[in-house]
């Protein structure tokens, strides 16, 4: 039986979201909608990769160094992407919604330990948009909300929700870098249970939706027959980073992922490069042939 890809989950978001009939304008911004949705995703399967729009691994990598980093300032993304420059809160050069900055130290170290104390808890549960955010003039108040984590029948399942979801600038890399926290999460508590599996990604959002700038893509993807489509799998090892009480440390992969990535000019090197360098770091199997694409 084949594995139900992201892609196909995406594709199936956007038929949802066309289903709906629902339109806004926030901001002035035409938008199609869709509310309350959920989408199970298989965390070692996160890559909506189109014929009509590839993964962008190269921005995805430029994001997980920025997110291991903790930096709130869009200095260094800002080679990967022009997008944070936008919402920059006022007067600074800084966002909210650096999810490294927001997750990686007490928020995940609560969840590990209440997981460790209790296999059946109900409280494993790390927050990201906080009262601070609410603030007049802010233009980056973060999308997501929180992510529950729970084990049921030896499985180890994530629950991630967001108030509002851009699928095309947000969930398509919301998707990958949560199922690389899950993956994280399941790694660090495997010590207290050693057959514990990796078990389903909930991605639940009350707002889910496309701008008018990609209306036209979101009619091409639908009508694309996905069947022949490259996808990737991502199964992590071990982890790049550790939570503590006090904080989080990089391990010494994560160090050289970050220090790797600091040798090269991404505008001078494409996705497929990026695509190599993650890999070996992330576990990136090219699916179709179980062919590992790691240099």
């Amino acid at each position: 039986m084949k594995q139900k890809t992201f892609t196909n989950t995406f594709k199936g978001i956007i038929s949802e979201i066309e289903s709906s009939r629902m339109e806004s304008n926030p901001r002035d911004l035409k938008v199609k909608e869709s509310l309350l949705t959920t989408l199970p995703i298989d965390s070692t399967l996160p890559f909506a990769n189109f014929r009509n729009r590839k993964f962008n691994f190269s921005y995805f990598a430029g994001e997980l160094a920025w997110y291991l980093k903790k930096d709130n300032n869009i200095d260094y993304i800002s080679d990967y992407s022009g997008f944070w420059k936008n919402i920059t809160n006022p007067g600074t050069n800084e966002i909210n919604s650096n999810y490294g900055s927001l997750l990686f130290g007490e928020q995940l170290n609560w969840v590990v330990e209440s997981l460790k104390s209790d296999k059946n808890s109900r409280q494993a549960i790390a927050f990201l948009n906080q009262p601070k955010f609410q603030f007049k003039g802010n233009k980056d108040f973060v999308c997501t909300m929180y992510l529950n984590f729970f084990i049921r029948n030896n499985k180890l399942h994530m629950k991630v929700q967001m108030r509002s979801n851009d699928i095309f600038y947000g969930l398509t890399f919301d998707a990958p870098f949560f199922a690389f926290v899950h993956q994280h999460v399941l790694l660090w508590i495997k010590d207290t249970y050693s057959d514990l599996e990796l078990g389903t990604y909930y991605h639940s959002a009350d707002n889910t939706h496309f701008y008018e700038r990609h209306f036209e893509l979101a009619n091409r993807i639908s009508s694309e027959d996905t069947s022949c489509n490259e996808e990737y799998s991502m199964k992590l090892t071990e982890p790049m980073f550790n939570v503590n009480p006090d904080g989080m440390e990089l391990t010494s992969s994560g160090e050289r992922f970050i220090k790797m990535l600091e040798d090269f000019d991404p505008k001078s090197e494409d996705s497929l490069f990026y695509l190599r360098l993650l890999s070996p770091f992330l576990g990136i199997t090219r699916l179709a042939t179980e062919e590992n694409v790691a240099v």
